[in-house]
Formats: C-alpha cells, sequence, structure tokens
C-alpha cells in the first residue's frame, strides 16, 4: 500500500476517534463588498440567495489572523451543537482586529423554519422573537454567545456572535449586537 493511500484512511480515522471536527471555521468566506464607508455592507451568499448585510468598518473578511481569533474550531462545534440540525454549509466568518470585539459566524440551513429552529434549539424560548427571525443569548464557557436567525425563502440563516468576556463586558457585547442586527440591518426585519 502506497503511503498516500496509507494516509487517505488514517486521517478520518483520526477525526472520527477523536471526536474532534477536521472542519476550520475560522477561514475566509466569500462575500462581496458593496458600499465602503464607516459601515459597510456585504453580501453575504447561500444556497438559492442572497443577503445584504451591514457591518462596521473594522470587521475583516478578506484575512484571518488567527493570532487575534479568542476561540477554537472545537467551541464552535460545541456552540452548532446547540441545535439539532445540521447546517447547509457556512455563509460567513468575520471578526475585528481588535480581539475585545465580536466575532461573527454564519450558516444556513436548507428547508428550515423559525418553527423549527425554536422546536430543536436547546433554548426553547427566544429572547426576541420577530416576523421573520429570531434571537438567543446564552454564556458558553467563558464566551457570551448570541444567535440570531433569519427567516429566508427556503431556509434559515443562523449568524453566531461571540465575545471574549474577559475583556468585554456582557453590556457592550449586547449593545454591539443590538446596533449590527437590529440597527444597520433593520431593513431585515419588516420583510417576509
Amino acid at each position: 500500500m502506497s503511503m498516500k493511500k496509507l494516509i487517505s484512511y488514517i486521517i478520518p480515522v483520526i477525526c472520527f476517534s477523536t471526536a474532534v471536527s477536521c472542519t476550520s471555521y475560522i477561514k475566509v468566506v466569500p462575500t462581496k463588498l458593496i458600499s465602503d464607508s464607516e459601515n459597510i455592507t456585504r453580501t453575504i451568499f447561500f444556497p438559492g440567495g442572497t443577503l445584504d448585510t451591514g457591518f462596521y468598518g473594522d470587521y475583516l473578511f478578506d484575512k484571518v489572523d488567527k493570532k487575534q481569533i479568542f476561540f477554537s474550531n472545537k467551541d464552535i462545534s460545541g456552540i452548532l451543537g446547540n441545535l439539532h440540525a445540521k447546517p447547509s454549509g457556512q455563509i460567513l466568518f468575520t471578526y475585528t482586529p481588535n480581539s475585545i470585539y465580536n466575532h461573527i459566524l454564519g450558516f444556513y440551513y436548507a428547508d428550515t423554519t423559525l418553527q423549527d429552529i425554536k422546536r430543536d434549539f436547546f433554548i426553547k424560548t427566544p429572547e426576541k422573537e420577530l416576523q421573520n427571525g429570531l434571537q438567543y443569548t446564552y454564556r458558553y464557557k467563558e464566551y457570551e454567545v448570541m444567535e440570531v436567525y433569519k427567516q429566508q425563502e427556503k431556509g434559515v440563516i443562523r449568524f453566531i456572535s461571540i465575545n471574549n468576556s474577559v475583556n468585554q463586558s456582557a453590556d457592550k457585547f449586547r449593545l454591539e449586537n443590538n446596533k449590527v442586527f437590529f440597527e444597520l440591518n433593520s431593513g431585515w426585519w419588516m420583510q417576509k
């Protein structure tokens, strides 16, 4: 057996047997810049659609400096596990160069509704329920986590915002997320 073939057998076994995901969630995910100002808008792509999303100008999309990232892939796997459904794919990763601020990931769930989320999420009652969205806030290990779900025509987008609670208070974390998800992107919640 060739070394190449042997390695192709060993890597999946290692990933499976150690229960550690070999998936990297800390990566550049393609988005398209729409405007360039203090607040920027990026188009996020998901199967069958796009979503224009406003961010503050210090969020980074095109490079990843892992020294600025304060959580691990294993942490994201654990957070994703709070919902029984598996995502169809990752559609966003962004962070700021100042590691006290939020890092945001996005995932798409095809053929899923907000009712599915409410039934399957580990917290049964959302903190905020909107016409076409849900918000949950909770603590995971040493992190404050806010999850925002947005209904799309053929599925649900799940935004996961994580903060480094050692360096930023829960109140500032909440304020930043409210501004990003409910002020900069207020138009989302009026759409059906």
